[in-house]
């Protein structure tokens, strides 16, 4: 494949991508911001909204604690990585990153926080509406 080709293949997949993560935010909200909100939701680039349960954010807060809340942004994104031969995601925020990591009992992680499909399952149930899914070219 020619160079010129490639440019133009990752164009087109920049482009797909584009449009795979249009129900992105388009403006996260804090963990302490969302608990105020009698419905607590954010809006998404594609004119829809993301609402969170509010018990899922009472657990976030109960494991982070007054001054995290305000520095955990919702909802946290997990980026899609393709770049393995499972489905692997990967979160890049350090707030988020301990929270998840007290959630699944991780004693030692590191930045980016990479999750496994077994942890996926287990975040799904307990914070399912506190993360949401990005597709990233790498």
């Amino acid at each position: 494949m020619s160079l010129e080709d490639e440019k133009l293949l990752e164009k087109y997949l920049r482009e797909e991508l584009r449009v795979v993560n249009k129900s992105l935010p388009v403006r996260r909200k804090s963990l302490k911001e969302l608990l105020k909100e009698e419905y607590p939701y954010v809006l998404t680039r594609d004119g829809g909204i993301h609402m969170f349960r509010r018990s899922e954010l009472r657990y976030a807060y109960e494991l982070l604690g007054d001054e995290l809340a305000a520095k955990l942004y919702l909802p946290i994104i997990l980026e899609v990585r393709t770049e393995f031969s499972e489905t692997v995601v990967s979160v890049s925020d350090e707030v988020a990153a301990r929270l998840i990591a007290k959630i699944l009992d991780m004693k030692d992680y590191s930045i980016p926080l990479y999750i496994y499909p077994k942890q996926l399952s287990v975040l799904r149930s307990l914070i399912g509406t506190l993360i949401h899914y990005a597709f990233v070219l790498r």
